[in-house]
């Protein structure tokens, strides 16, 4: 039976980004290394809708051919400039920069909504390919827009770690060091001896 005190802390888990074992800053690495993979794999999917639909430029109407090969062409862009959003992760992570981390998340928000949006311009010129390959896209797209809310946790978790170590090193008062207040030490003639 789930009670409050329980849901609470673990809400509070999930906020600090300590869910599954992993702190912020791992978990950031997994998402790094997750969006890297699903990468790949998108990148060799569009590849071969732009390989298939090639050959049949020549032997049927130019007009659709070419708009789902231009959805093919921008999706592959976009997806090795992804490739290059998690370069900048990783490096943002290893070097601890705030900038490279937020910036990841609204790459990855602006990404999903390009690919929302080819998916749905194509939508009516996907005739050209086996119903099996569409229920793919969709079902890679919705499990990929899934996997991101969960990731999404670990990272914005270590954006803001990162953000308030930034905000503490910049803010002079906080970081100035006390320094402990000097000894006097007694003349061998004030002890007596």
């Amino acid at each position: 039976m789930l009670n409050i005190r329980s849901l609470r802390a673990r809400l509070r888990k999930l906020k600090s980004g300590d869910v599954c074992g992993l702190k912020a800053k791992e978990g950031s690495i997994v998402a790094g290394l997750f969006m890297l993979m699903v990468s790949i794999m998108q990148l060799i999917f569009e590849a071969g809708h732009f390989r298939y639909l090639r050959p049949q430029v020549i032997s049927s109407s130019m007009n659709q051919i070419t708009r789902l090969q231009i959805y093919s062409i921008i999706s592959i862009i976009f997806v090795c400039l992804t490739v290059i959003a998690i370069i900048v992760l990783f490096l943002s992570i290893w070097k601890e920069v705030f900038w490279g981390v937020a910036g990841y998340i609204i790459w990855i928000f602006s990404y999903e909504i390009v690919q929302i949006s080819l998916l749905s311009l194509s939508l009516p010129d996907q005739n050209w390919f086996p119903s099996s390959v569409r229920v793919l896209q969709w079902f890679g797209l919705v499990t990929r827009l899934l996997s991101h809310i969960f990731w999404m946790i670990f990272v914005t978790a270590h954006a803001i770690e990162l953000y308030k170590t930034i905000r503490n090193t910049d803010d002079p008062v906080k970081t100035k060091r006390k320094t402990p207040p000097k000894l006097k030490f007694a003349k061998v003639k004030e002890l007596g001896v």
